[in-house]
Order: C-alpha cells, then structure tokens, then sequence
C-alpha cells in the first residue's frame, strides 16, 4: 500500500452535490460503493439509494437466528493484503470502542485470538494426516506447476485446471490444502486457479492457516453492522424488496436511461439523469438458496425465471457484447452446488470439548478441518462463544460444507444433498469416531443446512470477455460490483473482489483524482517465489536450494537458461512510475518542455 496515495483526500468532483447514485444489491459490494461515494467523492449520503431485493443486506455475508438456533450459509476467509477491505474498514468506527475503528477491533482480536491450526486435514476418523506439511511435488508435477504458472492467461481461457495436471498432483498435500479451503474443483477455471496461485502465493505456511483473519463476532454483526450504522447516519437510504431486472440504454449501451424494478408485487421505472450514476451488483453466489434442518432435506432451487440479480445481467448481455456471458457461471448447477450446514448445540459441551482436545485448539482459533478421506470432502469449524451478538452462554455453533455433496457418504449412505441435518451431523461424528455420543449430540442441536446452486459459479472455466469490465468499454453512468466481474490479477470468491470492484468503479466514474490501490503484488515478490520453491522441495525456510530442487533447470543448457531467465523478467510489470503530476503520461516521454538551450556534443 502507497501511503502516499491511499491516505490522500482527494478534492470532491465538481458537481457531485447534485448527482444521485443508485445501487443495485445490498451486499458487501453495494455497502462499499455507497461508503466510497460518501468519504472519497464526496457525494451527499441522501442522494445514494440501495435498491435491495430482500429485506435486509450483507447478501452473503449473512448471519441470522430463528427460534431454534443460528442459520449461516457460509464463511469469509480474509488475509492481511486484502487493501481495498482494510481501507474501506478504517473508516468505519466501531461499534464497541469508542475512537476506534472496525479495522482496529479486528487487529486487536486477532493479536489476542491468532488462528493456527495443527489439525488442518484428518484421516482414519480423527487422526492428523502425516503428510499435511510435506509440499513436494514429483518430478512432473513441479515442472507441471512451473509451467503453468508460466502462461499467459490467454492459453488457460476455456480450460479447467485438469488439463494442466496429472492425477498424482491433486493427490498431493498442496492441492488438498488449496482446494479443501478455497473450493475449488479440477474442473474449475484454470486462469482463476493461476490467478489464485499468484495472488496468495505469500501464503507460505497455508496448511496451519496462518494469517487467515477472523472476526470478535460473525462477519454480518462484526462488518455488515457497523458499515450499514455509518451510511444511514450519513444518510443514505435503502428501499427493500426491490428487484432489478433491467435497465434502459442507449442506441450504443454507453449510458443508462432508466431502471426497471418490481416493487410490492408492482412494475416501477426509476427515470436516470445522464449525469446519475447506476452500480450494478450482476450476480449472487448465493441466489435462490434453500434451508432445511434437522428432519428436513434442503432443497435444490433449480428454477431459473427470477433468479434476481443474474436475471438483470441476462437482459443487460443480450444488449451488448460488453456486458459479458452470464450463461457461462449459471448453467451447470450441478457443478457449482453444495451443501453448507451450521449445528447450534444447546446445553451439551461434550462435542466441542472433544474436539478441542483432539485438534489442541480452543473453539474458534483452529479454523478449517478438512476430512482427507471424506467421500463427501467435509470440512468443518468451531467457533467460539459468543460468534453472534445474542448467543447464550450455553450454546456453541460450528460450520461445515462438503465440496462433493453428490458423492454416497461413507456412513450414511446418500448423497449429501439428499441428507436431513441429522444425517449430515451423524455422517461429521463418524469420520470424527465419536458415534458413542450421536443421540446426546443430536438430542441437544438445531441443525440448520443450506443448499446453494450457484456458490462455486464464479469458479467456472471462462474467458477474460465472459464477466464485464467494472466499468465496460464505453460507459458514463454504469459500473459493476461483486464477483462476476473482471479484475485484472485479482481473484473472485473474496469479499476482498466485493469491495475492490466497488472501490474501482467510484473512482473510475466520478472521475476522483486518486490512485486505485494496487492488486497486492506478492508474484512479483522474489522473496515468496523461493519460499515456494523451498517448501515444494520439502526445504524449511532456512535451508537453501540447489539445482536438484528446481526440476526445471536441471537439465538445460545455457543457451535454455538465458532465454528462460529473459522471459521471466520480461513477465514482469513495469516499476512504479514516480512522476507526481496529474498528467501522468509524461514519465513515459523523453522530453515535453523542449528546451532551447543546445545539448552538447
């Protein structure tokens, strides 16, 4: 982060007072588009509306209780280099400590509760997987990955991460660390799995889930509240139960004309000023999720007639080739389905306890759990008490997934996602060999799942052209916000893309003279790319490398050599250019002010 440029206050754009800004979804994104609106550009807080098809935000950053216990449909891992988030949270005060910020909470709770997990994949119901911490890769699969970290993302577009790699690499305990945390699949989208590989590449010591961030209280109470108390203070005003369907262009789709919504069971235009600006959230991970709980299977949603906020992106694709190919995240639902489940576990401790001895980490500090030899790939994690503002003393909460849900269980024998809360509790207390105590710990919880069509959607295999530009080629009043839109380097399945996309278009359309921060650079870091290498040969950090280590130098020649190392510097993006003025196109020229003074010879 360029302290310089992040802590700069630009000067408000002219006009700003008498435009309106409308803001489609109220999730992390659209909050984050209306708080840089108000404290970066300057527009008053009363002329921005949230136009929220539910009736309430966060969108998938959600936390609730009904009368039985808590429903979460899933969970945010966050790292300290997301620098859009972390700006956006130091402007936001809490809501606990009086002169501090949310930020603030959030670094003080994680000095005192750091996550470190040694218990991060199990085998053989309970046992710590022996080869958790060994990274080496055979022969082939280092070149394989040196290789595809390598290409360009031209050559991975269309393609799925399986037809870069052998069956051997996702046996090993790089992938089942990647994949079990991140949800990727083989046959997800290569170029965001490089992407993902470059832009976490400072994750050196992943299996113990080191520098994963977590929050005092669930993400909904910990950042949607507080964020949400500032904009209303600042005025700025959401209508519920407004759905977004379309929006009227121009003959060139450049401008936005007018919104299109249903209301109350009623069709309503809302008529735009060229100079307004609309922020289009265009599409949800979590659209038409289903609950079920204990003695009730989830069900799967697979109708496709309001399907909210990638309906309105639908009917902006068919207007132009800039709005992207919406069909390629939302037509495979088998492929991007899975099974989410929270157990709210009233008056009996035992479970936890033993949880807590078996891994050696208390209730929330161990993170993820992933059960290596899981048919279903089960994951799960504790959280401390109190995780919610109003959990009683008595109750303890966890969360779980299983990324092949389709897969018969090894104990029970059905598909996941045709499991009742109880089985999928029974199937978690098998591969853990606590069936001894399954009645007393079923008798005791309220077990609400979650089916979800489209959580790994945005994982997808796509060209760069599928997902539209934040602000597309051409556009004076439209940006896009969330997760199915195109960020140069950055990954999607983030609430660090939420808040980026929503950060870019701002500053992009109101035309704020400030720097839009930097994707964190850490593949361009030579110092995480030997920490890589070292742990993929199975070296610690103070061992050094040699020739046998890096499979794909050992055999070439010098000739292979100077061309291999030509074309990894030239892959590099050009340094920061240090020329201060607005225009900054004079640090790519040789001279502007023409001197008449002669040069000498």
């Amino acid at each position: 982060m360029n302290i310089y440029s992040t802590m700069y206050h630009p000067h408000k754009p002219e006009g700003m007072a008498s435009r309106n800004a409308y803001i489609v979804g109220g999730g992390l994104a659209g909050l984050a588009a209306a708080a840089f609106l108000v404290d970066d550009a300057g527009m008053p807080g009363e002329n921005i509306t949230i136009l929220e098809k539910h009736n309430d935000v966060g969108g998938s950053m959600d936390g609730m209780r009904n009368e039985f216990g808590y429903l979460c449909r899933g969970e945010r891992e966050m790292e300290p280099y997301m620098e859009c988030l972390w700006y956006l949270y130091s402007k936001i005060p809490s809501l606990e400590n009086e002169g501090r910020t949310v930020l603030d909470d959030i670094v003080d709770f994680n000095r005192e509760e750091p996550i470190h997990s040694e218990y991060r994949v199990i085998v053989n119901q309970g046992e710590i997987y022996n080869r958790v911490h060994d990274y080496r890769f055979s022969p082939k699969d280092m070149a394989d990955m040196q290789r595809f970290l390598s290409l360009p993302e031209s050559a991975l577009e269309d393609k799925t991460i399986s037809d870069f790699f052998d069956e051997s690499f996702f046996m090993s305990s790089c992938w089942i660390n990647f994949h079990s945390c991140l949800a990727f699949k083989t046959y997800h989208s290569a170029l965001e799995c490089q992407r993902y590989f470059q832009r976490f590449a400072l994750e050196v010591r992943h299996e113990y889930l080191e520098g994963i961030i977590h929050t005092k209280y669930c993400e909904y109470d910990s950042m949607i509240h507080p964020l949400m108390k500032w904009l209303t203070d600042k005025g700025v005003k959401t209508s519920y139960g407004c759905w977004v369907h379309d929006l009227e262009m121009d003959d060139a789709c450049n401008t936005a004309k007018s919104i299109h919504l249903k209301q109350g069971g009623k069709d309503s235009v809302i008529s735009m000023d060229q100079k307004d600006l609309i922020l289009v959230t265009n599409g949800s991970m979590t659209t038409n999720s289903a609950f079920g709980d204990n003695k009730t299977v989830a069900p799967l949603n697979r109708d496709t007639k309001d399907l909210g906020a990638f309906t309105l992106w639908q009917n902006l694709a068919k207007k132009h080739e800039k709005f992207g190919h919406p069909e390629k995240f939302i037509g495979h639902i088998d492929k991007t389905k899975w099974v989410s489940f929270m157990p709210t576990i009233k008056g009996y401790p035992e479970l936890v306890s033993r949880i807590e001895k078996m891994s050696g980490s208390k209730a929330g500090t161990g993170g993820a759990v992933t059960i290596l030899d899981s048919n279903w790939d089960m994951s799960f994690e504790l959280h401390h008490n109190p995780f919610f503002l109003d959990q009683k003393e008595d109750e303890q909460v966890m969360w779980g997934y299983g990324c092949y849900g389709e897969n018969i269980g090894n104990y029970i024998k059905k598909p996941m996602h045709e499991c009742t809360g109880d089985e999928i509790m029974t199937e978690l207390l098998y591969h853990l060999n606590m069936l001894d105590i399954k009645d007393e710990v079923l008798a005791h919880s309220y077990i609400s799942t979650c089916m979800m069509p489209y959580i790994t959607s945005q994982f997808m295999p796509r060209k760069e052209t599928d997902r539209p530009k934040n602000v597309p080629d051409g556009c004076t009043n439209i940006g896009f916000l969330g997760q199915y839109v195109e960020i140069p380097e950055d990954v999607v399945f983030t609430v660090e893309m939420s808040v980026r996309t929503a950060l870019e278009a701002i500053y992009k359309l109101t035309g704020i003279e400030k720097d839009i921060l930097e994707v964190y650079p850490s593949k361009y870091d030579i110092r995480y790319t030997v920490e890589r290498l070292k742990k993929f040969a199975g070296k610690t950090t103070e061992e050094e490398l040699t020739e046998d280590d890096i499979p794909a130098i050992k055999s070439l020649n010098e000739k292979q050599m100077k061309h291999m190392a030509v074309s990894m510097l030239n892959s590099y993006p050009p340094y920061y250019k240090m020329y201060l003025g607005r225009d900054k196109t004079v640090a790519l020229k040789k001279s502007v002010l023409h001197p008449e003074a002669k040069t000498s010879k």
